[in-house]
């Protein structure tokens, strides 16, 4: 417990003393971009996604689905701190939604998890994947073949769940629903 309590002491030096040494190195060369600020606004950003993923009460399926709606918020306020360009909703949304299907995939297979274990997270994160078709129909997307890769990686996903694991799917809706 004491080198755990120490080492997040540590980190929070660390962190302490990057800010403060890269706002004093633009005070002595100063320039047009406040770095300094965007590097505040990234270790922010890092400790918020650290606290979600150390916080010990959720398993690994609805953590990765958490870290796809974080990095995907934290990357639209990036992107509209930065003078939006919309980098975040082409690039990062799409890249994140096909990461967390490959993570949960990868992640189930290697520690033989059951599926009542991530089968609901595996489909809500597949469904997560299908959202890019409203930016590309509403015109947020360009260009939209990210957007277009993630519809079908998550389509592909989802019907191998339905066909793979239809039972099992079933099974896990009436214990949920209570039938």
């Amino acid at each position: 417990y004491l080198k755990s309590h120490l080492k997040l002491r540590l980190l929070i030096l660390i962190t302490i003393i990057i800010i403060v040494v890269s706002f004093t190195t633009r005070a002595i060369f100063p320039t047009k971009i406040n770095w300094p600020f965007l590097l505040v606004l990234a270790l922010g950003s890092l400790w918020l996604d650290m606290v979600f993923l150390v916080q010990k009460r959720f398993h690994l399926a609805k953590k990765i689905l958490g870290q796809v709606m974080i990095l995907s918020l934290l990357s639209l306020f990036w992107d509209f701190t930065t003078g939006y360009r919309g980098w975040a909703i082409t690039y990062v949304f799409p890249a994140l939604c096909i990461l967390a299907l490959l993570l949960m995939y990868s992640i189930a297979l290697i520690m033989k998890l059951s599926p009542r274990d991530y089968i609901t997270y595996a489909v809500l994160s597949a469904l997560f994947g299908i959202i890019p078709l409203l930016f590309i129909l509403i015109g947020l997307a360009n260009p939209t073949y990210p957007s277009i890769i993630s519809i079908a990686v998550s389509i592909i996903f989802l019907a191998a769940i339905f066909i793979l694991q239809g039972e099992s799917m079933q099974r896990e809706f009436k214990r949920r629903m209570h039938f």
